[in-house]
């Protein structure tokens, strides 16, 4: 009986596939195939906003959290825009399609009913953008929004009818299509031309207006929020470029489906060989940009040196006496909530064991979003090879800064280098943009305008010099060579000779192009170890290096933690027959995200998901629990070997586990089963900056950041002089 009831779900699928085939006619299944695009662009924005609220919220809810009531507006018109695209093709197709590919009439959609569908497409996202920016916005800015935006989105569509009216008694324009269309075969004119009275058949005349003004909009959004490395920069949100980006590819795409299914050519395959054979012909590919590097009489022998770590540490541990107590620090990947955990966890550190903790870091070895964060806790350093300000008041201005400065949006910028940049590329029209600009390249403006200056470009150059003056660690960031998968290390310092990095699998800026007298800027450097997929491309040098064009992926492909570096880094240290004196050694780990634990409730479901999801969900869920296991045996296995000479203590520090009993972020969307949820993305809400800072706050008085307090201020007795450093952070 039981084998009997497991056969019934199968059997009543397919019975009820075979019912839809036999009892929809003919007519109906070549009119779903021929309204295919505007079918899967409308069911985009009614599903995208669901799934931003449900299971993919860590990803996608922060595209629908907007900062004011103009960025509310402009989701609104947008989304409007958007679903008139999808309504205007569909119409298009229904009123043109018995003509063009000889079946019967189905439906004719009247103007007005057109305008109608565009404003219920458009709802979800309008209400999903309404309600999860409630957070930022109050009651009235929200009322304001839905008003203005309505108003607006309603005159757009009131604009696309009066030009189309305009342009029917155009007799120029009438000419100009006239004369176009004589280029084109009279057969393939059929649903396009009325060959009683040879004008344009119905719908084709309006989408011809909403295109015209489609593209001033394009062109205005593109002008006016292009980004700027300026910290007051104007940004559109980034769902706009999403809804910019669906409405050309309904209204486009759509057009190009509607002449080439007549031929019975697939669309798709002819549109991704029109767009490889352009990449092919203009040799198009992602650059990042490397800068001359000119040395001065003041910088030679720093940089002839650039592989002698003992020299450097001396500088940087010349304030401890004796014996040497040396920090390393890893932060590992995660987007935007591991670069501000990143500064939060060190600044905080700082602020409870004194400014001589910050002093004793001597390598940071980051990956992806950590090394984002690790970019802006070195930038905002004082002389003293800390972080305070310069000021002679206390105040926690720089630290707040370097925070602020990691958290910053910059998912705008990604958005705005996707609609104005990689789209003409992708689409087949390279030669259009430069190819020193892209996403990646956006989202590099967009972090230098987070810089404490701004308009001063800092290079690897001149952190080489901050190095060897002791006013900061050596930075590391973590990056993949995707031609041979070894580890490139991005850092101003040199990291062995050749044949030390092919033992190694690893190679290092200073090896590459060093030779050649180049140079990077640090924005740069953290992009390419953070090039997550898709959201920033995968890029290659804009010189011509022989042998060495090598592309640059994330860090995280091969460990998204940063300890393999810095543990052979210290080993390595520590077998020179110098090694600065050192005789404790301080490992911290940083994680963004919670501690995996074995003792989860599983329930096993989701077999579907898991056998087409499944392995992409596998691959980023191993890398924590699995790198975390690893590199805690492999620093007990590192201080085992060095016992006798070095003490060294590793501890890993995990976001934790905020729950509604434990934390003052009172705000029941952040929590799913009572837990809260970092999120996935590179855009961070104000109050997940608050679940932040808060989470720093809970992990302070717990275990491991006190075991830590006690081993430097008690077995250690180092000193701690927090009275020049903030009191609140």
């Amino acid at each position: 009986m039981n084998k009997v009831i497991k056969f019934l779900p199968p059997l009543v699928i397919l019975a009820v596939i075979a019912l839809i085939w036999r009892f929809v006619p003919d007519t109906g299944w070549k009119y779903l195939f021929f309204l295919r695009l505007p079918i899967l662009v409308g069911l985009f924005l009614v599903i995208l906003p669901t799934l931003a609220q449900g299971y993919l919220a860590p990803m996608l809810k922060n595209l629908f959290v907007l900062r004011n009531k103009w960025q509310l507006v402009a989701i609104i018109v947008s989304a409007i825009g958007a679903g008139t695209s999808v309504s205007l093709v569909a119409a298009i197709i229904l009123a043109n399609a018995p003509a063009r590919f000889s079946v019967p009439a189905l439906i004719t959609i009247p103007e007005i009913w057109q305008y109608g569908i565009a404003i219920v497409l458009s709802f979800n996202v309008c209400i999903s953008a309404v309600n999860l920016s409630k957070e930022k916005l109050n009651q009235q800015e929200i009322n304001c929004g839905k008003l203005v935006g309505g108003g607006l989105g309603i005159g757009l569509l009131l604009l696309v009818s009066l030009l189309r009216h305009w342009l029917s008694y155009n007799t120029f324009l009438k000419q100009l299509v006239a004369n176009i269309l004589l280029f084109v075969r009279e057969y393939d004119q059929a649903g396009y031309i009325n060959p009683q009275t040879g004008e344009l058949t119905t719908g084709h005349l309006t989408a011809l207006a909403y295109f015209l003004i489609g593209l001033v909009v394009y062109i205005a959004v593109g002008l006016i929020y292009h980004p700027k490395p300026d910290p007051n920069r104007r940004e559109a949100p980034a769902l706009l470029y999403v809804l910019l980006i669906s409405a050309i590819m309904a209204i486009a795409y759509g057009g190009v489906t509607f002449y080439f299914d007549y031929f019975r050519i697939p669309v798709l395959v002819l549109f991704l060989a029109f767009s490889g054979l352009n990449y092919w012909a203009y040799n198009v590919n992602h650059f990042f940009q490397l800068e001359q590097f000119q040395p001065s009489e003041n910088t030679k022998n720093i940089d002839a040196d650039a592989g002698d770590f003992q020299k450097f540490l001396d500088k940087r541990l010349q304030h401890q006496q004796g014996e040497k107590t040396l920090v390393v620090v890893c932060a590992s990947g995660g987007g935007i909530q591991a670069a501000g955990w990143t500064v939060e966890v060190l600044a905080g550190l700082q602020k409870l064991l004194g400014k001589e903790f910050t002093q004793a870091i001597s390598l940071i070895s980051s990956v992806s979003g950590g090394s984002v964060g690790a970019m802006y806790y070195l930038d905002h350093f004082n002389q003293d090879g800390y972080l305070k300000d310069t000021s002679s008041t206390i105040s926690e201005k720089k630290v707040r800064d370097s925070f602020n400065a990691a958290t910053t949006d910059s998912l705008d910028a990604v958005g705005w280098g996707f609609a104005y940049l990689d789209l003409w590329r992708f689409i087949g029209f390279p030669f259009l943009i430069s190819s020193k600009f892209d996403r990646g390249t956006a989202v590099e403006t967009d972090w230098q305008g987070e810089m404490k200056n701004p308009k001063q470009l800092t290079t690897l150059g001149t952190w080489r010099k901050q190095i060897s003056e002791g006013k900061i660690p050596i930075p590391v960031f973590n990056s993949t060579l995707v031609e041979n998968g070894c580890r490139f290390l991005i850092t101003p310092m040199t990291f062995g000779k050749n044949d030390a990095q092919k033992e190694k699998k690893y190679f290092d800026f200073n090896t590459l192009y060093g030779a050649y007298n180049y140079d990077m800027s640090v924005v740069t450097a953290a992009r390419l170890s953070a090039t997550f997929p898709y959201v920033s491309p995968i890029s290659r040098s804009n010189i011509n290096i022989p042998d060495n064009n090598y592309h640059v992926a994330d860090g995280g492909y091969f460990d998204n933690s940063g300890f393999v570096t810095a543990a052979e880094w210290l080993d390595q240290l520590l077998q020179g027959k110098n090694n600065s004196n050192i005789k404790r050694v301080l490992i911290l780990q940083i994680n963004p995200f919670p501690q995996s634990l074995s003792t989860e409730k599983i329930d096993g479901n989701g077999g579907w998901f898991m056998a087409t999801i499944g392995p992409l969900l596998a691959m980023f869920k191993v890398r924590d629990p699995v790198m975390a296991s690893r590199n805690a045996q492999e620093a007990d296995l590192l201080a085992k070997k060095w016992q006798a000479q070095v003490d060294i203590n590793y501890f890993p520090i995990f976001f934790p586990d905020l729950d509604k009993n434990n934390t003052n972020v009172a705000i029941s969307e952040f929590y799913r089963n009572g837990k809260y949820r970092p999120p996935l993305s590179w855009k961070l809400t104000d109050k997940e900056k608050q679940a932040i800072k808060q989470g720093w706050l809970t992990i302070e008085t717990q275990s491991t950041i006190q075991n830590i307090k006690t081993l430097w201020q008690k077995t250690w007795n180092m000193p701690n002089h927090k009275d020049d450093f903030i009191e609140n952070i």
